[in-house]
């Protein structure tokens, strides 16, 4: 199970108030992004040193979503939920946040620390504290579809922001996800 795989079922708890943050249609665009093989980067180097490498990626994600208008719903270790009205501040977040990590290393190492990003638009169900619903589970399984380094979108991102020059998508192919019926379409954002 990945950080994005956690974060989607652990939802509840503490999660800030969503409720009037969607776009004009009532969608949202959540974000997910996990560091690529953080268990074994965490084993490696050991209790305090990976809580120092946590606790900064956490203050570079947290930093660079506020720039962006996001709110962070759920962080778990390295592992961040992000929701944003706007599908294209999600996009350019997700941009940031992987030039942000570019060419960093783990500390004491010369190992890349790379960020797998992965968005999706829709409707959400917002309990009192919760986010879930079929939406949730499709954005983290998306996430999951990055390598490092990557970013990964649905066809619906795709669809909220190809009319902008700046964004170009690479087909990944149609996945079937579990938790999900039917094929979903997913996009590489290309730089």
């Amino acid at each position: 199970m990945t950080s994005i795989d956690v974060i989607a079922s652990a939802l509840g708890d503490d999660q800030p108030e969503l409720g009037a943050m969607s776009s004009p249609d009532g969608a949202l665009t959540l974000l997910f992004c996990d560091i690529e093989d953080a268990a074994a980067i965490i084993r490696e180097l050991g209790e305090e040193r990976a809580a120092e490498l946590l606790r900064d990626h956490r203050a570079i994600v947290e930093r660079v979503v506020a720039h962006h208008g996001g709110t962070v719903a759920k962080a778990i270790d390295d592992g961040f939920m992000v929701a944003f009205d706007s599908a294209h501040a999600a996009l350019r977040c997700a941009l940031d946040l992987q030039s942000s990590l570019a060419g960093r290393t783990v500390p004491g190492g010369d190992r890349q620390l790379a960020l797998r990003v992965g968005l999706h638009t829709g409707f959400v169900i917002m309990g009192e504290e919760e986010f879930y619903g079929r939406n949730v589970v499709l954005g983290a399984r998306v996430a999951n579809c990055a390598r490092g380094g990557e970013i990964t979108v649905s066809s619906a991102v795709k669809e909220y922001t190809e009319t902008d020059p700046s964004f170009q998508f690479e087909e990944r192919g149609e996945h079937r996800f579990k938790g999900v019926l039917g094929e979903h379409m997913v996009y590489a954002v290309v730089s």
